[in-house]
């Protein structure tokens, strides 16, 4: 993923995006490659590279991970997942540049495990991992709920 956002960011004439929405790292995690090595070497990386091209006015949006059903909530992988979500939203508390990047917190609004709704589990997820059309529409809600919300406070 380093190298496409290079690619695109570089280029002699680089393309005029207003937002750059970035979740990453889930299939690192199923990998069992550690939070530290997907943040470090991956993810603050990319968030650094959209961030220091301040002559494109990209705004940056940072997503967390969502649990999934396959892993319990204690086991090592949702552990790992805890951690990389906590050094993601940690990085956007700490960014200097607070107008141009947004948390997209998704981890707070769906669940599987901690959702006891089996009704509205069954409408959300289509299997242990993947979400349903339904899923992804809420998803994308929630994304444009964000934004939408940044976008304001700057107003």
């Amino acid at each position: 993923m380093i190298n496409r956002i290079e690619n695109l960011l570089f280029t002699e004439k680089p393309p005029h995006y207003d937002w750059i929405i970035v979740l990453g790292g889930i299939n690192d995690l199923a990998y069992k490659r550690s939070a530290e090595t997907i943040f470090n070497q991956g993810l603050k990386q990319i968030y650094d590279m959209i961030l220091q091209r301040k002559n494109l006015n990209i705004k940056l949006s940072v997503m967390t991970i969502i649990e999934n059903g396959f892993y319990a909530p204690e086991s090592t992988y949702d552990k790992q997942r805890q951690i990389l979500n906590d050094m993601i939203r940690n990085y956007v508390k700490n960014c200097q540049d607070q107008n141009r990047i947004c948390l997209i917190d998704i981890d707070k609004y769906i669940n599987y495990h901690s959702n006891k709704d089996i009704n509205q589990r069954d409408t959300i997820w289509d299997d242990y991992v993947h979400l349903t059309p339904d899923g992804y529409d809420l998803m994308g809600k929630i994304i444009f709920e964000e934004i939408f919300n940044k976008i304001n406070q700057q107003s």
